[in-house]
């Protein structure tokens, strides 16, 4: 069909064959071009792995701590353990001697400590380090230290020992403790310091450090008399 260059161009066929695009030739078809789409990648995998992780983690915690504590239990029935009790079974006064010129205070105090361990099948290593000092007032009067010693078991052991000291004291040291021994109370701070290991059968276990605050009250405080201990209270705790 003819047409003048000037006139428009005529509009496009409602529908086109096959023939027309791809010619006669059956391979020249080719399906309309597709675009590719992104892929979104859902993170449900990744979070799933990480929960599982999460989750044997903590089974893992909960079957060690639960093996901890069926071997503690193991421990407490076979072996029965109780807590060693220690008091302070005599008091004396060798020398206590204040010495104004040089202000110092001289002390020779002998002490006594009754250890028993009710226990029938745990022994106490009793190890090097131990102290035991005795106060006035936060004022030190005499130092000394407990024996390196093994105490088996269902045993009761007193031990013997020696405090001395040479400090410097202040003004109203000297004339407190008369006072007190005046009216017949004198108090006084006892601090020990013991390391030990329990020993079940062959085997030590870890050491430990039991420290012993007991405030005792005296009659009196010189070696002109034996003091007599009018009462003492104990308080205990251990540092693992």
């Amino acid at each position: 069909m003819a047409y003048n260059a000037g006139s428009p161009m005529p509009p496009p066929p409602p529908y086109m064959n096959l023939a027309d695009q791809g010619g006669n030739d059956p391979m020249n078809l080719h399906p309309p071009s597709r675009r590719n789409l992104p892929r979104y990648h859902s993170g449900r995998k990744k979070g799933n792995e990480c929960c599982k992780c999460v989750c044997w983690f903590c089974c893992f915690i909960f079957i060690i701590i639960l093996a901890i504590a069926a071997f503690f239990a193991y421990l407490y029935i076979i072996y029965k353990p109780q807590i060693p009790s220690y008091s302070l079974s005599s008091f004396s006064v060798g020398a206590f001697d204040f010495r104004p010129a040089e202000l110092t205070l001289n002390t020779k105090i002998f002490v006594s400590v009754r250890a028993e361990n009710p226990n029938e099948m745990i022994g106490i290593n009793y190890g090097e380090g131990s102290s035991i000092v005795i106060a006035y007032q936060n004022t030190t009067l005499s130092s000394g230290e407990l024996p390196t010693f093994y105490q088996g078991h269902k045993n009761v052991t007193v031990m013997e020992i020696v405090l001395e000291g040479s400090h410097p004291y202040g003004s109203g040291l000297q004339k407190a403790i008369e006072e007190s021994s005046k009216s017949g109370s004198v108090p006084l701070d006892v601090y020990v310091k013991v390391p030990f290991s329990l020993r079940l059968d062959k085997l030590d276990l870890r050491e430990v450090k039991v420290n012993i605050h007991c405030a005792l009250v005296v009659d009196s405080i010189s070696p002109k008399k034996k003091p007599n201990i009018k009462s003492a209270k104990y308080d205990v705790d251990a540092e693992f």
